[in-house]
């Protein structure tokens, strides 16, 4: 796939040279396109996580969290459309490890803290269930954004759970991230 400073002020409605202006280096335009849109991915989760106390539904809604938001999801496509462009660049090859991490490491934490209040009962350590399930989010969300069909976001979601419930020992099937799991 090449990208044109033609195609990226096309797109932006300006002209090349107002693009070239800003940027001269289109590798360096597409990096920080790549880490604007991981950041607001990550920030995204983070922030619904955060919002939830309760171990079970916290696990629940990082992990809808984690999908795009439909087919044309601009943040999600822009990972991973943007990405194989300049993967061997050192600056996105680090943006895409610590992405990673910072994701792993949100689901590490929601697991230990459930763990701790007797919520969890991990079927394995920590790190390889977050590891697991980041894998999960990226070939299910790689596989929405590439197949158009109905219901496909929602089945992608419903089998994260599900694994997610075998990890945890715990039934994730609640209807609503913010239902407590005694309405549930």
């Amino acid at each position: 796939m090449r990208v044109s400073v033609r195609d990226v002020a096309q797109e932006a409605g300006m002209s090349p040279a107002s693009v070239l202006y800003y940027y001269p280096d289109l590798k360096q335009l597409v990096t920080e396109a790549l880490q604007h849109a991981m950041e607001r991915f990550y920030e995204r989760r983070h922030a619904r996580a955060e919002s939830i106390d309760d171990p079970r539904a916290r696990m629940v809604a990082t992990i809808r969290e984690g999908f795009p938001t439909d087919h044309d999801d601009h943040d999600v496509l822009m990972m991973y459309l943007g990405v194989p462009v300049i993967r061997r660049e050192p600056v996105v090859a680090s943006l895409i490890r610590t992405l990673t991490e910072r994701q792993v490491s949100l689901y590490q934490t929601i697991l230990e803290v459930g763990q701790a209040h007797g919520v969890f009962d991990l079927a394995d350590d920590s790190l390889t269930i977050a590891r697991n399930l980041v894998a999960l989010e990226d070939a299910y969300g790689l596989y929405v954004i590439n197949t158009r069909r109905d219901g496909l976001i929602d089945d992608a979601k419903r089998l994260t759970l599900a694994y997610a419930s075998m990890a945890t020992r715990c039934d994730l099937s609640l209807k609503d991230p913010a239902e407590s799991p005694a309405d549930a």
